[in-house]
C-alpha cells in the first residue's frame, strides 16, 4: 500500500528475523534473513533503526516472542513507521496474532515489506483480504507440518525406532548405538551395525550390536558412558545413592552430555559439558531406553530397535527404588557417618522436671495404645494422675530430663534418632564427634567407635554360611540359592586371578580382558536372579556367606554400608552406666566402649 512518514522524511523500519530451529546455535539462518533485509531497505529507501532477532523461537508454538512483543511497542508508540521481513511467515504462524497486527498497520499507516512477498497493501478491501487470507494460509501450513511430525512419530513408536532429538547420555549422536563398544573377538572400536532380527511366530524382535568386521556381537567398553550408566543402576541396586554416584562420576571425569545454552538474546553458546546432579542424573537412569524399551508420554508401549544398556529386570529394580515417596534429594550437608538418622536413642526417662521447677516420676505403667509411651506422675503425688509425656509438655512447658535408664525390651522409650556433633572435648581437649539424640541430651556415644561396633556385628552376621539362605530364599524349583552364591564367589575369585596372572606375565593383556569380561557378564547374570530372589534386594549382590564380604565391606561407599545396616537391624543406643571401667587412666590416649549399652534387634528372621 501506499504509506507516508508520520512526520515527513524517510521511513524508520524495523527489521525482524526469526527461525524456529537452530539447536546447533550458529545464527546463519538469521544472518541471511538481515542481509536480505537491509538489501531491501535500501531499494525502499528507509532508514534501519533496529534489528530484532530471535533465534531458535517457534511462532506458531505460542511461547512468548520477547523481541517481537518488542516491535509491537516500538511501532505503538511511533519509534519506528514500518518493519521488514523475509517472508510473512517469519513474523505470524497464527492468524489471531496477524489479524491483530493488520490491525495496528491499518491503523498506523505503517510500512510492511517482505523480500519473498513484497509490501502490504490494505487501502483496498482486496488488499486486506488478501493479507487475511495469507495469514490463515500460513497457520494451515503450520499446522500441516505439526501433522506431519506428529504422524512421523507416530510410525516411530510403532516401530520403536529413535524419534529424534539431542543426543542421549550413553549412546551415539544417532540415538540408537551405545556409546562405547567394542569387539570381544577382532578388538574393533568403531564400525558396529545395529542388528534388529524379527520373530514372526511371536510378533517380537531382538536388537544387537554386531562388529561391522567380523560379525560378533559387540560388548559394552569399560569406562564409556554405556558403562558407567550401567554401573549406576546396578550401584543403585546395591543401595548408593544418586549423590554418591555423582562425586563418583565427577572424580573420574564422567560428564553431562555437551549441551549448547540459549541466551536471553536467542542465540546458544558453544557447547558445554558439566558435572552431574542428583535430579537429572535421576531423569537419566529412570529412562525406559536404558533398557531398551520406548515410551510415550510416561507409558512403556514396548521395545525399542535400539541395544539396552542394561537388563529389563535391573532398570525395573532401580526404578522401583528411585521412586519410593521417602527418597528425597533435598540440598544440605551430606551424610559423614553410618547411624547419623538410624541409630535411635533407647533412654527411658524416669524423671522429669518441668518449668515451674515441680518433678515427674515415671510410674512404671505405659499407655494401653500401640505407641505405648510411658506414664508419669508428680513426685508429691506418685498415686494420683499420670502422664504421657507429650501431656506433660501441653501441660506445662518444656521438660528437662532429670536421669534417664535404659528402656526394657518390649518397652517404648525416647525412641528418637541420633545426630552427631563435634560439641563437647574429649582426651587432650581435643573435639570429639559423637551421636547424640536429636530430642535432648539423652544419650551420648562416640561416633567412631559406635560406628566401628555396628559395622562388626552387619559383617560378622553377613558372613555366616546360613546368610544366603535367609536373605536369598531358594525357589521351590531350580537351582538353589547357595549353589547360585558359590558360582558368583568363584566368579569374583576368577576375576581377581586373572588380575593376578597379568601381573604375573602369565597372560597377556588382551587374555586378561577377554577373561574378565566374560566373568563379569557371567557374575551379572548371577547377580540378576539374586536380585529377583531376594527379599530385601540390597543384600543380593553382597558376597554373602563368605569372609569375602570383611574385604568387600572396606571399599562399600557410605551410602552402601547405611542401606545394608537399614536392611539389617534396628540399632538402640542405650544409656551407659556411671563411671569408667577398672584400670582406665584419662590422659594416656586409652578409649572404652561397652557393647552391653547398644541393642540391635534383627529386622530378618535368625
Amino acid at each position: 500500500m501506499k504509506t507516508e512518514p508520520a512526520s515527513g522524511g524517510r521511513r524508520r523500519v524495523v527489521i525482524y528475523c526469526r527461525i524456529s530451529d537452530d539447536r546447533e546455535g550458529r545464527r546463519y539462518g538469521v544472518r541471511r534473513q538481515e542481509r536480505d533485509c537491509r538489501k531491501l531497505a535500501a531499494e525502499l529507501g528507509v532508514d534501519v533503526v533496529e534489528v530484532l532477532v530471535e533465534n531458535d523461537i517457534s511462532a506458531y508454538s505460542g511461547k512468548p516472542r520477547p523481541k517481537y512483543d518488542r516491535m509491537l511497542r516500538m511501532l505503538r508508540a511511533g519509534e519506528a513507521d514500518g518493519v521488514l521481513a523475509l517472508t510473512s511467515r517469519r513474523l505470524q504462524r497464527r492468524y489471531r496474532e496477524a489479524f491483530d497486527f493488520l490491525d495496528l498497520v491499518e491503523e498506523k499507516n505503517l510500512l510492511v515489506a517482505t523480500v519473498k512477498g513484497g509490501t502490504y497493501d490494505l487501502t483496498t478491501a482486496d488488499g486486506r483480504r488478501e493479507a487475511r487470507r495469507k495469514a490463515v494460509d500460513d497457520q494451515h501450513e503450520a499446522e500441516e507440518i505439526a501433522e506431519r511430525v506428529k504422524d512421523a512419530k507416530k510410525d516411530n513408536l510403532r516401530e520403536g525406532t529413535y524419534r529424534g532429538g539431542p543426543r542421549p547420555f550413553g549412546y551415539e549422536s544417532d540415538g540408537i548405538t551405545p556409546r562405547s563398544l567394542k569387539c570381544p573377538q577382532c578388538s574393533a572400536t568403531e564400525g558396529f551395525v545395529i542388528k534388529r532380527e524379527d520373530d514372526d511366530a511371536t510378533d517380537d524382535f531382538t536388537v544387537t550390536a554386531v562388529c561391522g568386521e567380523c560379525g560378533t556381537e559387540a560388548e559394552i567398553a569399560e569406562g564409556s558412558e554405556a558403562w558407567y550408566l550401567g554401573k549406576a543402576i546396578d550401584a543403585i541396586i546395591a543401595g548408593d545413592s544418586l549423590r554418591a554416584i555423582c562425586r563418583e562420576w565427577a572424580e573420574k571425569g564422567v560428564r553431562t552430555v555437551p549441551r549448547r545454552k540459549r541466551l536471553e538474546d536467542g542465540s546458544r553458546t558453544e557447547p558445554v559439558a558439566r558435572d552431574w546432579q542428583a535430579t537429572e542424573l535421576r531423569r537419566t537412569l529412570l529412562r525406559p531406553r536404558n533398557a531398551g524399551l520406548i515410551d510415550h508420554r510416561g507409558e512403556i508401549i514396548g521395545k525399542a530397535s535400539w541395544p539396552p544398556l542394561t537388563a529389563e529386570e535391573k532398570w525395573r529394580a532401580a526404578k522401583s527404588i528411585l521412586e519410593q515417596p521417602e527418597r528425597r534429594t533435598t540440598p544440605g550437608n551430606a551424610r559423614k557417618w553410618v547411624g547419623s538418622g538410624l541409630y535411635r536413642c533407647g533412654a527411658l526417662v524416669t524423671r522429669y522436671r518441668a518449668a515451674d521447677g515441680r518433678e515427674y516420676v515415671h510410674s512404671g505403667q505405659y499407655t494401653d495404645d500401640d505407641e505405648a509411651w510411658p506414664l508419669y506422675a508428680a513426685v508429691e503425688a506418685p498415686e494420683g494422675q499420670q502422664w504421657a509425656p507429650r501431656d506433660l509438655e501441653d501441660a506445662f512447658g518444656k521438660l528437662k530430663a532429670v536421669k534417664v535408664e535404659p528402656v526394657p525390651e518390649d518397652r517404648r522409650g525416647c525412641r528418637d534418632t541420633m545426630r552427631c556433633s563435634t560439641s563437647g572435648t574429649g582426651a587432650n581437649r581435643k573435639h570429639v564427634i559423637a551421636y547424640r539424640c536429636r530430642s535432648a541430651v539423652h544419650v551420648t556415644r562416640t561416633a567412631e567407635l559406635l560406628d566401628e561396633y555396628v559395622e562388626a556385628v552387619a559383617v560378622e552376621r553377613l558372613s555366616r554360611p546360613d546368610a544366603v539362605s535367609l536373605f536369598v530364599p531358594s525357589p521351590e524349583k531350580g537351582e538353589s540359592t547357595e549353589q547360585l552364591a558359590i558360582r558368583a564367589n568363584t566368579l569374583r575369585v576368577k576375576l581377581d586371578q586373572y588380575a593376578a596372572d597379568y601381573d604375573d606375565d602369565l597372560i597377556t593383556r588382551k587374555q586378561m580382558l577377554d577373561g574378565t569380561a566374560r566373568t563379569r557378564a557371567k557374575l551379572a547374570e548371577i547377580e540378576a536372579e539374586m536380585t529377583r530372589r531376594a527379599t530385601v534386594p540390597v543384600l543380593a549382590r553382597l558376597p554373602l556367606g563368605t569372609p569375602e564380604i570383611r574385604k568387600a565391606w572396606k571399599g562399600y561407599t557410605l551410602e552402601r554400608k547405611r542401606a545394608i545396616i537399614d536392611a539389617l537391624m534396628e540399632v538402640t543406643v542405650l544409656p551407659s552406666r556411671r563411671g569408667r571401667p577398672k584400670g582406665f587412666k584419662p590422659g594416656t590416649g586409652q578409649v572404652y566402649f561397652d557393647p552391653s549399652a547398644v541393642r540391635i534387634e534383627w529386622k530378618q528372621r535368625g
